[in-house]
């Protein structure tokens, strides 16, 4: 052809967009300067592959720079034939064929992942990355996954923040030495927050946390555009059916420190809510059922303690037709006096339940019942082996179709009666297990809430109150009325 190459422009970024694109750049600056007449390219896919930036670089610099342009595989000549439309379309088939191949690799990293491979570029504290009969999966480092356990322990059977449990970490109160983060130096509020809401910990494969969105920086200039990470609603998380690597904590912890952070005031993203009553949550006007609220008198004297009171919320909205409680109830006194109330009534209770173990069960005799649901498990299991083998005789013709639909009828109804007996069984006994589980978090709860020397400290309260009440009500002469737990 006579031409002679002069510059090479490699285009290494994967940004579609040209103007975050180096060598792109100086291939128009080179072009502004008069220094490029005539442009190779091996397709115009690397053009651009936004068939917006494709059309305007290419007016750039066809139209504009009058530079030539020659895409090899397209047979695209500019100095020859300069059809835009052509160009166009060509350019929206390349925009597709990109966008159709990022949608299939992630489809196939989503298919990875819910094979059990680890698709994560970090592994989570407490773990490393391996790889085992050819599967990408995490083994737990022992001595971190200890510090793990320990962070769990602190914030759902301490009733420990994720502040002060940064606190400890790092030793500030000098009682003990410092424990290395993750990257050696001092623990931070997102890396406990992290540990505290990471599923992973739990031995299966949670993965699709995260999308990638285009961000535009001046939406007078489309081409001035980048991605960012985002995190998706965790109601479009994805997580394995089957445990992939060894577990550091149980499924239940991991949702019962979740549950916290909704106790402790924090949203679907785990955000943290400043609560000025103890009771919050817990205490409902029983005239209405609005919620009890706290309400601050204004002093113009600052040396003096706050005034607050508590009165029901739907009142305070809408006034005496909204409801009839007017009772207006002084905080502090009012919370000392039912803290005290509910520490004696609860109390009572486990004494109660302590001195007879029986008014705790649900009528489940250990032993026996254990023996009457294996028996049950045994029957089921032989009767379904006996319905496969009459129906594998009836499709060879060894049975009649009238002894058939006999002896099909009674192993079905066999089946189904023991079904639900068998489930009867397991509903009680996971009834009692809850029973138990709720008995001994509430003694322990007492014996916390009883150590506090006042309750100043609202998110703990909070905390150790949520296990130990369900419900507060307050009528319109101020009586009160506690639902425990138990």
């Amino acid at each position: 052809m006579g031409m002679e190459i002069e510059q090479i422009y490699e285009d290494r970024d994967s940004a579609t967009s040209i103007v975050t694109r180096d060598d792109v750049q100086r291939m128009i600056a080179d072009a502004k300067r008069g220094d490029v007449r005539t442009l190779f390219f091996t397709s115009l896919s690397r053009f651009s592959r936004d068939a917006l930036d494709a059309i305007s670089l290419k007016r750039i610099l066809v139209n504009a720079l009058k530079v030539r342009v020659i895409s090899i595989e397209d047979g695209y000549d500019s100095g020859i034939k300069d059809d835009e439309l052509v160009f166009g379309i060509k350019s929206v088939v390349n925009q597709n064929t990109s966008g159709d191949i990022s949608t299939s690799s992630r489809r196939g990293i989503r298919q990875s992942a819910a094979k059990g491979n680890y698709i994560g570029s970090i592994p989570p504290y407490g773990y490393k990355k391996v790889v085992r009969d050819g599967r990408k999966t995490l083994d737990v480092v022992p001595e971190q996954a200890e510090i793990v356990r320990m962070i769990y322990d602190l914030y759902v059977n301490h009733g420990m923040g994720e502040k002060s449990i940064v606190n400890y970490l790092n030793g500030e109160d000098g009682e003990r030495a410092p424990i290395p983060s993750y990257k050696g130096g001092l623990w931070g509020l997102t890396a406990v927050q992290r540990v505290l809401q990471n599923e992973n910990y739990t031995g299966f494969n949670v993965y699709g946390r995260h999308t990638v969105e285009v961000t535009y920086n001046d939406l007078t200039d489309l081409m001035d555009r980048g991605k960012k990470l985002v995190q998706k609603p965790k109601s479009e998380w994805e997580k394995t059916d089957f445990q992939t690597h060894e577990a550091i904590i149980s499924p239940e912890l991991f949702k019962e420190a979740q549950d916290f952070r909704l106790i402790r005031g924090g949203g679907v993203r785990g955000g943290r809510r400043s609560f000025v009553n103890v009771f919050a949550k817990m205490i409902f006007c029983s005239e209405c059922g609005s919620a009890m609220v706290t309400m601050a008198s204004k002093t113009n004297n600052k040396a003096e303690k706050e005034y607050r009171y508590l009165m029901c919320s739907r009142r305070r909205r809408v006034g005496a037709k909204g409801c009839g409680n007017d009772k207006w109830l002084p905080y502090f006194d009012f919370r000392d006096d039912l803290m005290q109330m509910i520490l004696s009534e609860v109390r009572a209770r486990l004494k109660v339940y302590e001195q007879d173990p029986k008014a705790l069960s649900i009528g489940l005799a250990g032993k026996d019942t254990e023996k009457e649901k294996q028996k049950l498990e045994k029957r089921v299991e032989g009767n379904r082996r006996l319905l496969f083998e009459i129906r594998r005789q009836n499709m060879l013709g060894e049975i009649d179709a009238g002894q058939y639909e006999f002896e099909k009828a009674q192993y079905e109804k066999e089946i189904e009666e023991d079904g639900k007996r068998l489930n009867i069984i397991i509903a009680k006994q996971q009834q009692q297990a809850n029973i138990d589980k709720t008995h001994k978090q509430m003694r322990q709860s007492l014996s916390d809430l009883t150590k506090l020397e006042n309750y100043e400290d609202i998110e703990k309260t909070r905390l150790l109150l949520t296990r130990l009440v369900q419900r507060i009500t307050v009528n319109k002469e101020g009586e009160i009325d506690v639902i425990t737990n138990l």
